[in-house]
């Protein structure tokens, strides 16, 4: 099953982030019923806005990953919204918090 949202480049920021709320919060929930909790998607773009980013882009794998992402990159230079140790920063990634 294929969801697809299209917006053009006058569509306003806020009419965008409006689009990948209503997926996450009716779509997404209308595709688990069908298919089930477990199921499995795939996105040619995460959505930044996934609340449980770490359990549904990680899976058993986040605490691993924070690790690795700890030995190798402690001062978290390297990040990326809805990265290993994202939650980290504020929401534009400017600043830990």
């Amino acid at each position: 099953m294929v969801i697809g949202s299209g917006w053009n480049e006058s569509t306003s920021v806020a009419d965008v982030r409006a689009a990948g709320t209503r997926f996450r919060d009716e779509q997404v929930t209308i595709l688990e019923k069908i298919a089930g909790a477990n199921a499995g998607s795939y996105s040619n773009e995460a959505d930044l806005l996934e609340r449980d980013f770490q359990h549904v882009f990680y899976g058993p794998n986040y605490a691993r990953l924070t690790e690795i992402k700890h030995q190798y990159d402690p001062n978290d230079l390297f990040i990326v919204g809805a990265g290993v140790g994202s939650e980290r920063w504020d929401r534009l990634g400017l600043c830990k918090i």
